[in-house]
């Protein structure tokens, strides 16, 4: 057995980590649902500031997660990306003994170089970014609950990727090259970083975007040279971090696009 090999729990424990599983999946369809049922699907166009309306933003902000989240899972939108996923995330596993022997052999950056991958790929992007966005509305003077729109973007999206991120790396159980865990499928610095960059590529256009982009793959090499990840983890982690990532971006694009030709509301059938 190689160590890209799945590696589930004893027999013993099998049944009840299916139990586990089941009882997570099924708790989280129950919440969107009830969410669903609690909250008017209305969605108020702009979206409320936080601070100066917040009953009106605690009324907004379910319908607009979910729309988010429903933005997931529609076809036509996301047909590129997908197929590609289909085709790349296996081909990536057939990838990972050859590259993981290259990269312990001869090693793709030095010791240093790498581990600036792994800080901006842990929390300092997330924050750095943050800052920026709302500097970027101060020094523009745009209005702030546009300011805040933008930065629960990135929140939103990024906690959305981290949670299905968790999820997975519990499901597949994938011992990590270096054997020191079993949380290596899917990457969650890569993960991360791609959603990042996503939603920075949304709301500063491609000068932003695409070195968000670059930073990312960097990140990826990175994981993959820490001997901490394989291929094929920081391939499925890009692919995840960009979906969710751009999927929260087209809602977040819709509303202000909206705002801005003066729509009254935006009305929403969520399907579950």
């Amino acid at each position: 057995m190689t160590n890209s090999t799945q590696k589930l729990p004893a027999s013993g424990d099998e049944s009840n980590y299916q139990i586990q599983i089941n009882l997570w999946l099924k708790t989280a369809l129950c919440t969107l649902l009830l969410l669903s049922r609690l909250f008017s699907l209305e969605l108020p166009l702009p979206p409320p500031n936080p601070l100066s309306q917040p009953v009106e933003y605690l009324h907004y902000y379910p319908p607009h997660y979910l729309c988010g989240l429903q933005r997931t899972i529609g076809w036509r939108p996301n047909a590129p990306l997908l197929i590609s996923g289909m085709i790349l995330i296996p081909t990536a596993f057939l990838l990972d003994e050859s590259i993981r022997d290259f990269a312990v052999e001869k090693g793709f950056f030095s010791a240093d170089v790498s581990r600036i991958g792994d800080i901006y790929g842990h929390r300092l992007s997330y924050f750095a970014a943050a800052a920026v966005v709302g500097a970027h509305g101060l020094v523009r003077r745009q209005p702030w609950n546009k300011t805040f729109s933008q930065i629960e973007l990135l929140a939103t999206s990024a906690i959305t990727t981290a949670l299905m991120t968790e999820t997975l790396k519990y499901v597949t159980h994938r011992e990590r090259p270096n054997g020191k865990s079993y949380k290596s499928f899917p990457s969650g610095h890569t993960s991360g970083t791609f959603n990042l960059a996503a939603g920075l590529n949304e709301i500063f256009g491609r000068k932003v975007g695409i070195p968000a982009y670059l930073m990312a793959t960097f990140v990826a090499a990175s994981r993959i040279n820490d001997d901490k990840h394989h291929f094929s983890d920081v391939v499925a982690g890009a692919f995840l971090g960009i979906w969710i990532g751009r999927s929260f971006a087209r809602q977040h694009h819709i509303e202000w696009q909206m705002t801005v030709g003066e729509s009254p509301a935006l009305s929403l059938k969520i399907r579950l």
